[in-house]
C-alpha cells in the first residue's frame, strides 16, 4: 500500500499504484532529443541519440550514439560528460511526477473531470510544476502537461507536455516529451523548443543482460 495524505484523491492514488506496478523490470530503449533555440539573429540546433537501460523506471546507464551541438559532432569527452549527466542527474534536474508514489505529498490535487487531475506543487523548486495529467479507463496516466515552477535560464514562460503509453506487456513509460519556452536574451526576445522521443523498447531478464547488450552495441 502507498502511504499518502488524506487529501490525495482516490484517482491519484490509483494512478500512483499503477505507475509503481507497471514501471518494474529491466528495459532497454533508444532516446532521440532535438533542441532548437532562437533569439534575434541567433539560431542553434542540437541533436542527440542514445541507447539506455531502465531498471524499475530508473535510468541505469546510457551509451551516446550521436551528438551534435550547433551542427557539429561532439568529441568523446563531451559525450562522456553528457552520459554522466543522465546517469547521475542533480536532484533538481529530475521532475517530481505528481503521480509518482514518492511525491504524492508534494502536491495538491483537484479533479477537473472523471479522468483529468489538476495539480499544484507545494514544493516550489525546479523539480516541480503546476498542470494536469489524464488517465485512461484503467487508471494509467496517458498524458501530462505542466509549467515548471522555476524556468530555465533566460526563459520567462514555458510548458512541458508528456505522452505515455504501454510499450511492452505490463510496462508503461513516456514515448514523447515536448518543451516550449519563451524569454529574452540580451535585447532580443526568443524561444526554445525541445522534442524527446523514446522507442525500440526491449525487456531483459536481468540488469547484467541489458548492460551486456548496451555495451555490445545491440541496443
Amino acid at each position: 500500500m502507498i502511504a499518502f495524505a488524506a487529501a490525495v484523491p482516490a484517482l491519484v492514488v490509483l494512478a500512483a499504484e499503477r505507475t509503481q506496478r507497471f514501471e518494474r523490470g529491466v528495459v532497454g530503449f533508444r532516446l532521440h532529443r532535438v533542441f532548437d533555440v532562437h533569439a534575434g539573429p541567433y539560431r542553434r540546433h542540437d541533436e542527440m541519440e542514445f541507447a539506455g537501460v531502465y531498471e524499475d523506471g530508473r535510468l541505469v546507464k546510457v551509451r551516446i550514439l550521436h551528438q551534435e551541438v550547433g551542427g557539429k559532432e561532439t568529441d568523446a569527452q563531451t559525450k562522456a560528460q553528457t552520459a554522466a549527466s543522465y546517469e547521475h542527474p542533480a536532484p533538481l534536474d529530475v521532475f517530481a511526477r505528481p503521480f509518482d508514489p514518492a511525491h504524492l505529498n508534494e502536491y495538491t490535487y483537484e479533479l477537473a473531470d472523471a479522468r483529468t487531475v489538476r495539480f499544484r506543487a507545494l514544493v516550489r523548486d525546479a523539480a516541480h510544476g503546476d498542470g494536469t495529467f489524464a488517465l485512461d479507463s484503467d487508471g494509467d496516466v496517458v498524458s501530462m502537461a505542466y509549467s515548471p515552477v522555476v524556468m530555465p535560464r533566460y526563459a520567462r514562460s514555458g510548458t512541458v507536455a508528456d505522452q505515455r503509453a504501454q510499450v511492452l506487456p505490463a510496462y508503461w513509460t513516456i514515448v514523447e516529451e515536448t518543451h516550449h519556452y519563451g524569454g529574452r536574451y540580451a535585447i532580443f526576445s526568443g524561444g526554445a523548443d525541445v522534442t524527446i522521443e523514446q522507442s525500440h523498447f526491449v525487456r531483459f531478464a536481468t540488469e547484467a543482460d541489458a548492460l551486456a547488450a548496451l555495451d555490445g552495441g545491440r541496443l
